[in-house]
């Protein structure tokens, strides 16, 4: 971003911003510019590149198809989105972050190329081995990336992850160095200017932190959470300095996992899960909160 290196930031951990929210998992900084992100970084350099089986458990397969899987309508959008701007016909797409798989294996089966990354070991095993996809476990911003595959891909996909990272300007301008002259980067994401962040930011100025609803849910130092949640304004600015031309952004409604697992983080009581949920089900067919940013740009 112009007026300030938000990667400097997140190096500098908090020294040169202000502690916003505490939060029960973790502790929300905003910096001069407005840049909102907590001051824990996972072990990235700690990961082995090595996809260890093991990992995967029934329990964690399980996880993976009931809840990170769950809605299936999400991954069949993301490719009706990729296709509006690219024939994906031997497209080489590269998933930043692909969970389970199942967005590339659906890519595949339209007859792109895909190659996916996780760095986590079950998620990175399912995919390998349930979709039959080629899965890495080297984060984007590694040597085996930058050069062994500069310039490559046609697309890049970072679907709900860039609030996930360390560093998200070092991640979207990896991404971008294997990008082709002219290919596509397609980004989903939390949206701070949204209702479910304003909401929490006032509930919890008026309860003086009491009770700051949706933070909860947004941030979390826990390995791989949620570390930034950006406005519109500072993704695009993002793009603009990774080189990117932005061609498209909006908000969008779309939970990635069902109503009883973002209820269980705000509640925390299995019976005010049950009580609430048909509640937020007919809430939620009548009002479709725009939660969420789609960010699509192509490289100049």
């Amino acid at each position: 971003m112009e007026r300030e290196n938000i990667d400097a930031l997140k190096k500098d951990r908090a020294g040169r911003s202000q502690l916003r929210y505490r939060l029960k998992n973790a502790n929300v900084y905003v910096s001069r510019g407005g840049y909102h992100f907590t001051d824990y970084l996972d072990p990235v350099q700690d990961i082995s590149p090595e996809i260890a089986g093991s990992r995967l458990t029934k329990e964690e397969s399980s996880y993976i198809e009931t809840q990170l899987q769950a809605n299936s309508q999400r991954f069949r959008h993301q490719v009706d989105v990729l296709r509006k701007h690219l024939s994906l016909q031997r497209a080489k797409v590269l998933d930043i972050g692909c969970g389970g798989g199942l967005f590339l294996s659906l890519l595949k089966r339209e007859g792109a190329e895909p190659i996916g990354i996780e760095l986590s070991d079950s998620r990175a095993y399912y995919a390998s081995t349930t979709h039959n996809l080629e899965i890495h476990k080297r984060p984007i911003e590694s040597d085996f990336w930058q050069r062994g595959y500069k310039d490559h891909f046609d697309a890049v996909t970072v679907w709900d992850v860039i609030e996930h990272v360390n560093y998200p300007f070092q991640t979207l301008q990896s991404a971008v160095n294997v990008l082709k002259t002219g290919g596509w980067l397609l980004i989903d994401t939390p949206c701070r200017d949204s209702f479910y962040h304003q909401a929490g930011a006032l509930t919890y100025r008026l309860s003086g932190g009491r009770f700051p609803t949706f933070l909860n849910a947004m941030y979390s130092s826990h390995v791989f959470g949620h570390k930034q949640i950006f406005s519109t304004t500072e993704m695009k600015e993002l793009f603009t300095s990774c080189g990117l031309k932005v061609v498209e952004l909006q908000k969008f409604h779309e939970l990635s996992f069902p109503y009883e697992f973002y209820l269980r983080k705000l509640l925390r009581s299995e019976t005010l899960v049950k009580l609430s949920l048909p509640l937020v089900q007919a809430f939620f067919r009548l009002f479709k909160i725009r939660n969420k940013m789609l960010v699509i740009g192509r490289k100049m």
